[in-house]
């Protein structure tokens, strides 16, 4: 019989309702800059604002940005230090929402294309800086027994509202190339509205918390905090060990949704909905169907252990979707978008909150810093590089770019290879000691 959950603090119960209620309406402007959907806006509604492999590295831009935008998340994370978190946080989030205007506004030309992709990039920057002080907040209010279950009711919540609004999206999109202007104007303005909710949250012990943080990290210039960053990597080897894997399979999963746009587009020729709701939508359903069984495997291991499991997930999601496209398949595409969607339920868990099982609280912001500005690496170099992918391959033997998915399935292999190995390793250190 496995042990009765915990029940939940006094303090957590209070302070998860306005949790909910802002990330719920901030989700419906990311659902708006999801990288799928923008990836599909990109690729169909500006395919002829130039040529085609400056759109191609366009559609790599608009999806790797949840990812490349990460490359900022120390700079918050240095500037939030000893500072109130809850002003940071709701700025932030403000500022994600205004991403979007730019977006909305942009004309279908050169011009307009780059306009496009700075607000993306604006949003998502914005929203990385938010998550990366979102971690240290999360960790004060809610104890390690019972977060990964509340953070499975946030990722639920906010899962369903971007499948939702994304799927909503789609029909947009394929009714009329012009709605996307004023679903992304409405998508702002929920976005503000979540900001406002947010700053009157609470933050538990947050003086003695930023205390601490101005105590040891405090007046630290910017070149210091990347050494204490680099600091963590050198001195903390299982750590290391496991950013090292991320580095590998975050890599090929990042690798995937770019050219998987393409070949949906130009060699499938499927509608836009369709691949709105296999890159975004049927993922996302999928992901809130399937957290709280990774929330109740998260809380009970340790994310090494953890990731050795829900890694290979993954692995299968792309697995179908290289079979499809290559067999022009669309019910492997679709299981596919389903197999994602689980493994991105365990995933979105795992990198929240697996930094924790590291760090200590006076560090926990550092620790999450590293996490994703290496996130951030691999999102601004896979993306195009699976885009070059697919070109190179076109230009070897036309019609050959359909194995292109080929490459982010090695990449995710091994690096769930190397997850199971540093689990064998803790399996033998635990006999031993």
């Amino acid at each position: 019989m496995p042990a009765p959950r915990p029940p939940l603090p006094l303090i957590a119960r209070a302070l998860v309702p306005r949790e909910l209620a802002s990330w719920g309406l901030i989700s419906v402007a990311l659902a708006a800059v999801e990288g799928g959907v923008m990836g599909v806006l990109v690729k169909n509604v500006f395919a002829a604002s130039a040529p085609p492999l400056a759109v191609n590295i366009a559609v790599a831009a608009v999806s790797g940005a949840p990812a490349f935008a990460n490359l900022a998340s120390f700079v918050f994370a240095a500037l939030s230090e000893g500072r109130d978190k809850i002003v940071w946080l709701s700025r932030l989030l403000a500022l994600t929402a205004l991403g979007l205007v730019p977006v909305a506004l942009a004309s279908r030309s050169p011009g307009g294309l780059l306009l496009l992709t700075a607000g993306v990039v604006v949003a998502r920057v914005s929203w990385s800086g938010a998550i990366t002080i979102r971690a240290a907040v999360w960790r004060a209010n809610f104890p390690r027994p019972v977060r990964a279950r509340i953070t499975a009711r946030m990722t639920t919540l906010s899962s369903l509202v971007i499948a939702s609004v994304s799927g909503l999206i789609g029909l947009a999109l394929e009714h009329s190339d012009r709605m996307f202007r004023p679903v992304w104007l409405l998508a702002a303005l929920a976005g503000l509205a979540g900001a406002g909710v947010y700053r009157r949250a609470r933050v538990r012990r947050h003086r003695v918390l930023l205390r601490d943080e101005r105590r040891l990290h405090g007046g630290a210039a910017l070149g210091g905090r990347l050494r204490r960053f680099a600091g963590v990597l050198r001195q903390d080897r299982e750590f290391r060990d496991y950013m090292i894997g991320m580095f590998i399979f975050g890599g090929g999963n990042l690798m995937v949704t770019a050219p998987l746009i393409v070949l949906l587009n130009d060699a499938l020729g499927l509608a836009r909905v369709s691949q709105v709701l296999i890159t975004s939508t049927a993922p996302l359903l999928a992901l809130a169907i399937s957290v709280p069984f990774w929330a109740r495997l998260l809380d009970r291991q340790h994310i090494i252990d953890y990731r050795a499991r829900q890694s290979w997930f993954y692995v299968a999601s792309i697995v179908a979707f290289a079979a499809g496209v290559i067999a022009g398949q669309a019910a492997l595409l679709w299981l596919g978008g389903v197999l994602q969607g689980v493994a991105y339920a365990g995933g979105n868990l795992g990198w929240n909150l697996g930094h924790n099982d590291f760090s200590q609280d006076h560090d926990a912001t550092t620790y999450m810093g590293v996490h994703v500005t290496l996130t951030g690496i691999r999102g601004l170099v896979m993306p195009p590089l699976g885009i070059l992918f697919y070109e190179w391959l076109e230009w070897w033997a036309p019609g050959a770019g359909r194995f292109a998915l080929l490459l982010p399935l090695a990449l995710s292999a091994a690096g769930a290879a190397w997850f199971v190995k540093l689990h064998c390793r803790r399996l033998a250190a635990g006999r031993a000691g």
